[in-house]
């Protein structure tokens, strides 16, 4: 257990850390609900391993890279994938680290942006396959499609996101993500 200087320490740096770390963890699970638990499981680690973090380094990309395995762990219990690669993953939490707030909020608001410009049907099958716990092959039987299929479509619409995310974060002049693809979501 940390020594109880480390509360306050402790109490600082994550306080000042909690939004991009539950930003993180969002673009992750891709469902707030899921977000803010796997962000308590993280906090509870980041406190049990509060001594193994040695101070004057990066507290937050020591943190973000707690939150990428709880959110991996939760997403493999619900029976879920990410949408990202482990490479996107790690791309990711380097430039959450390396950037300031306002830098993850312009991300996730350029990819909120592109969400609603997708069609319907495209969002509902996004919100289907990464934001609830149902399975690809449920939501193929649900919509009277084959897996592949929605594997291709899940395949497409990850590629228009990242395009459309890299756009609108080229347009503002805010540091993207360049020469990472999406993660398949194999059956």
């Amino acid at each position: 257990m940390p020594h109880p200087r480390r509360y306050e320490e402790f109490a600082d740096a994550i306080s000042l850390s909690t939004s991009q770390i539950l930003s993180y963890i969002n673009a992750l699970v891709l469902n707030w609900n899921d977000a803010e638990d796997v962000f308590q499981e993280t906090c509870v680690v980041l406190w049990q391993k509060f001594d193994e973090f040695e101070p004057g380094t990066n507290f937050l990309a020591w943190a973000l890279r707690i939150a990428q395995h709880k959110a991996m762990d939760s997403l493999k219990k619900r029976g879920r994938r990410s949408a990202f690669n482990a490479k996107l993953q790690d791309v990711l939490a380097t430039e959450v680290a390396q950037q300031d707030g306002q830098v993850v909020a312009a991300g996730l608001n350029a990819l909120s942006g592109c969400m609603d410009r997708l069609p319907l049907s495209d969002r509902e099958l996004v919100t289907s396959c990464y934001g609830k716990s149902v399975p690809v092959h449920e939501v193929a039987d649900q919509l009277g499609r084959s897996p592949q299929s929605i594997h291709n479509s899940l395949h497409r619409i990850r590629n228009v996101l990242l395009d459309c995310v890299q756009h609108k974060l080229q347009q503002a002049e805010i540091p993207n993500i360049r020469d990472v693809t999406l993660t398949e979501n194999r059956l």
